[in-house]
Order: C-alpha cells, then sequence, then structure tokens
C-alpha cells in the first residue's frame, strides 16, 4: 500500500494542519495492523531451535521520540537513527517475524526546544504534520498518551491522538481525547496475547493510587486472556521501578520520560520479575524485546537472545561495526568522545559474551520457562534507509526551505550603550595570538556542518551554529552576514564596545572568563549528554588562547 504524502505548505489555520496529523494518524495505525494469515502449528518446544518457531511477541519500543525526524548527530552517540533507517529496519524484521507490536512510551509529538525562536512554531508545526506521516507509514501498534504533549502542543496533538486507530493508552479520562483508553489486549499472528496499560505521571494521581489503578488494570487484562502485560510508562526509570515493586504481576515496563543522561541499555533489566526496557531519546535507538511465555503467567524470564534466528552472525555483525566505530572513536581528542570509550568498550565485551552464547546454542533445543530476547538497535547513519519515508523527510525539508525563504525576520536592534556584534575578523585584527586557536578549535566548523547535512536553513539546527541568533544585533535566517559558525562572541558576548574602548575592561561588556551558563545554552544534555564544562574548558585554555602565546 503506498501511502499518499499531503501537501505540507505552512497554512494559517491550526485545525487544518491537526486534522492532517490526525488523518496520517489513522491511516497508518490501520497500514501497521492489517490482519495476517496465522502461521501453521508451531513446532513442539522440545524440539524448537528459534523463537520465533513458537508462539512469541516481539515488542519494538522507541521512547521519547518527540516528533523527531532524525537526531541532531551533534555527538557521536547521537549519529544512530531516524525515521528513515528505522523504517528499513521494523520492514525487514516484519519480513521475518510474523508477531511484532510497534509502541511508544514517553513524549511521542511534541518538542519545545527553542519555540521561542522567531519562526520556529510554524516549523515544528510542519515537522509535527510530517511526523504524522512518519506514524503512518511505520503502524504503530499502542501509545501511552503523554498529558505533557498535550499541554505543550494544544489542539492539534490532542486531536492527532483523538483520531488515532492505534491504542492510545491512558488510565484516567482525557478531556478531548476521547478514544484514550486505560488498557487494551493485541494478539500477535503467532498466538500470544498482550496486555498493555498506559502510565502517565500528569494524569492526576498519587503513586499510591495510581498503582492500584495499574494493579486493576493489570488484572482484567488476565482475566481477558493476557499472557503477558505491559506498562507504557512516562515517568521515567525511578517511578517505572517503584510501579514494577507495586504491580509484581507486570511482565515489562517500556519506559519513557527518561533523564536525558540516561545510557542505552546493553540487556534489559529487572525488577523483581517485572522487565524493564527503554530506548534513547528522538528515535536516536530502537529496542526489541522478544517474549516466549510458553503459556506461564508467573515466573522469572530467562535471557534467550542466544535462541534468535540468526543470532551468532547478526552479533557478529554488530561487533565489527562497533569495533570500527570504536576505533575512530579512539583516535578523536574531544572531550565527549573519550568520556563515551568506557560505555562503548563495555559494550564490546557485552556483544563478545552474547556471541559466545549464540554459537553454543546452535542445534540446541529451547530451555523451558519464560523466555526474553532484548535486542538494542542503534542503526548509525551508514545504515540503508527506506526510499518511502526517505521522500517524506526530503519532502519536510523541502518545507523548511520555503518557510526560511519567506522569514525575512532581522535582529532585533541593539539598545543604547549596549554592545553589539562585530565578527570574529574584528576580533582577530587585534588578538592574532588567537587565530591559530580560531582557525583549529571544533566551533569553526560549526556551519560547515550544516551546509554538509543540508540543515543551513532548519531552526532546530541553526541558532547552535552561528553567533547571535536572535540577539540584538546578531542574526536570524535572513541575516547571517559574518557570523556563521561559533565565533569568539558566541562565548565572550558581543564586542562593539570593547573596540570602541580597548583596555577598557570596565565598558567593554564581555564575559571574562567564560561561565557555564554561557556554554550550555547549546551544549544541553540533549545535545551533549556527556558535556562536562571544566573538562572542555581546559581543552580552550591555550597558548594563544588564556595562555601566553608560544614563543616563535
Amino acid at each position: 500500500m503506498t501511502a499518499t504524502v499531503p501537501d505540507l505548505r505552512p497554512r494559517s489555520v491550526t485545525d487544518a494542519r491537526a486534522l492532517s496529523v490526525a488523518l496520517a494518524l489513522v491511516v497508518g495505525a490501520a497500514c501497521g495492523r492489517q490482519e495476517r494469515q496465522v502461521p501453521a502449528t508451531p513446532l513442539p518446544v522440545a524440539a524448537a531451535q528459534t523463537l520465533l518457531a513458537v508462539p512469541h511477541a516481539t515488542l519494538v519500543a522507541v521512547t521519547d521520540w518527540q516528533a523527531t525526524l532524525k537526531p541532531c548527530g551533534c555527538t557521536v552517540d547521537s549519529q544512530n537513527g531516524g525515521v528513515e533507517r528505522i523504517a528499513h529496519w521494523l520492514k525487514a524484521l516484519r519480513s521475518t517475524d510474523d508477531s511484532v507490536l510497534a509502541v511508544h512510551a514517553g513524549s511521542l509529538l511534541h518538542d519545545t526546544e527553542g519555540l521561542t525562536l522567531p519562526g520556529k512554531a510554524a516549523q515544528l508545526a510542519v515537522r509535527r504534520d510530517t511526523f504524522g506521516q512518519v506514524l503512518a507509514q511505520l503502524g504503530m501498534a499502542a501509545v501511552s498518551l503523554s498529558r505533557w504533549d498535550l499541554q505543550q502542543g494544544g489542539d492539534a496533538v490532542a486531536l492527532a491522538y483523538a483520531s488515532a486507530s492505534a491504542a492510545v493508552l491512558a488510565l484516567s479520562a482525557v478531556p478531548g481525547v476521547p478514544n484514550a483508553k486505560s488498557a487494551t489486549v493485541l494478539r500477535t499472528s503467532s498466538g500470544v496475547a498482550v496486555g498493555m496499560v498506559g502510565v502517565d505521571g500528569g494524569d492526576g494521581l498519587e503513586d499510591p493510587a495510581r498503582h492500584v489503578a495499574v494493579a486493576k488494570a493489570v488484572a482484567e487484562l488476565r482475566a481477558q486472556g493476557a499472557d503477558v502485560t505491559v506498562a507504557l510508562c512516562n515517568q521515567g526509570l525511578r517511578a517505572a521501578r517503584r510501579l514494577a515493586r507495586a504491580v509484581p504481576d507486570l511482565d515489562v515496563a517500556v519506559v519513557g520520560g527518561l533523564d536525558e543522561k540516561v545510557e542505552p541499555l546493553h540487556e534489559f533489566e529487572s525488577e523483581g520479575e517485572t522487565l524493564i526496557v527503554h530506548a534513547a531519546r528522538h528515535g536516536a535507538l530502537v529496542v526489541a524485546l522478544t517474549l516466549v511465555p510458553h503459556g506461564q503467567r508467573k515466573g522469572p524470564w530467562r535471557q534467550a537472545g542466544e535462541f534468535l534466528a540468526g543470532a551468532a552472525q547478526d552479533l557478529q555483525a554488530r561487533r565489527e561495526a562497533l569495533a570500527a566505530h570504536l576505533d575512530t572513536a579512539r583516535a578523536r581528542a574531544t572531550v565527549a568522545t573519550q568520556r563515551a570509550l568506557p560505555y562503548y568498550e563495555a559494550q564490546l565485551a557485552d556483544l563478545d559474551r552474547r556471541i559466545g552464547l549464540a554459537q553454543s546454542a546452535v542445534g540446541n533445543s529451547l530451555p523451558q520457562g519464560r523466555l526474553a530476547a532484548f535486542r538494542a538497535v542503534a542503526l548509525p547513519w551508514s545504515a540503508p534507509t527506506d526510499h518511502a519515508m526517505a521522500a517524506v523527510v526530503a519532502q519536510y525539508d523541502r518545507a523548511v526551505l520555503a518557510l526560511a525563504d519567506r522569514d525575512q525576520t532581522s535582529p532585533p536592534p541593539v539598545p543604547a550603550g549596549k554592545a553589539g556584534y562585530v565578527g570574529q575578523a574584528v576580533c582577530l585584527g587585534c588578538h592574532a595570538p588567537a587565530r591559530e586557536f580560531a582557525a583549529q578549535d571544533a566551533h569553526a566548523v560549526a556551519w560547515k556542518t550544516l551546509q554538509d547535512a543540508g540543515k543551513t536553513r532548519d531552526l532546530d539546527c541553526v541558532p547552535c551554529h552561528v553567533t547571535g541568533f536572535g540577539q540584538p544585533g546578531g542574526t536570524t535566517l535572513a541575516h547571517l552576514g559574518p557570523l556563521t559558525s561559533v565565533q569568539c562572541e558566541a562565548c565572550h558576548g558581543p564586542g562593539s564596545l570593547h573596540v570602541a574602548a580597548p583596555g577598557k575592561a570596565e565598558k567593554s561588556q564581555l564575559a571574562h572568563p567564560v561561565t557555564e551558563a554561557a556554554c550550555t545554552v547549546c551544549h544541553t544534555p540533549q545535545h551533549a549528554p556527556r558535556f562536562a564544562f571544566d573538562a572542555y574548558r581546559a581543552k580552550l585554555i591555550v597558548p594563544g588562547h588564556g595562555k601566553p602565546a608560544a614563543a616563535q
């Protein structure tokens, strides 16, 4: 079935825009949940050699997506995922696994970062429209309604949730979203009934009352025949663990609402007999959890990833890709990359362990008991993309360009007595010893990275790749001038008063030394999760820049 790509040209009527998203959600859920033929009776457990040969369910989870088409790529960790790659991978998975249920926990439809910037609201509306098409093509089975989405996105987001054919789950009634229900049971083609409940911290309940409501919903799901129970939890890891302790009959918690610095999982975690899984923000990571209950509703889950078809080959390919990635990372001098090395090395060791298990499992029958196999799928930017989804993203990029071409907003004027921007060439005209540093510093290529990515008009990116965006006398999309890239004044502040009165520090209004607050405007947990001010600052204090220039 071919998805129709609607007109993405900006519209002035909010309801029309919201309707576009809503219709896309309806179509997508219908496409993703088409009836399939139930396969022949699976092999007896004693004879089966892979998890997919017996009744099972494979939960594919994305968390805290926030209508993001592609992660920013500002760090090595975020150079993964993106909807084109997720679509390709998910299509390939469904071709070999007839029991996939794609789910989401956390904020799905709204991201307010930089919303006050000129033109950002219009761009975000187009992005949300486009994301509706993304969900249409992916075919989500269930999502946990995020009240944060509703609070931030208003009527457009409410209409999208209200019109979705995918199960929209929320413990209590939500005004404007009449189709939201506390729980649902979805049966996979191989014969496993999965009961799902949505949990959100904005539901007005205190923890004890929320736990009672979830326990009641889980009991009802069991009564309806659920073999496995799953909570799509929007509250973060601590709350999810409290929930698991309070509701021990819960099998899985898919956790959104994560702290931005939470590391991705190598394997599922557990709280009692409840499995805890989550992915990274913004679609940088997808996780897949294959569950084989073996007719049992109680008891621990045994890690059994080695019994996935082709597990050894898949793990070996992932190991080779990670090893190459690690070699590149070791060669980098950036603070963030060096701080990430222990994480990548631990992941490599974990893959070695799992490869050994998978090799030894070949030809063996499945073990007894409840089995679970976890995969964290990073999908680096070198991974293949889905052509239809890539076309949707390309149309979004064209729409962003069209918006930017119409946006002729000028930067605010410089108030009397305040400093304006002069550009790095003026700064280096006097501060010659800093020229070598400025030329070699990574900030100097900030604009080029956007040019290479085709994002020079995208307000999700531009403000942190130029100097003085939206500031008095600074830059806007239509007025960049000599202030592209992250120049001297991005850190030290506008320099016109310093130029007019050199040597008179009390009148310059320059920031010296630079404070952490100046850096974290752009080096946010979202874009630089391993940012450490002291470590970064030490890299910038060099001869000619913070230290006496080296003797010639």
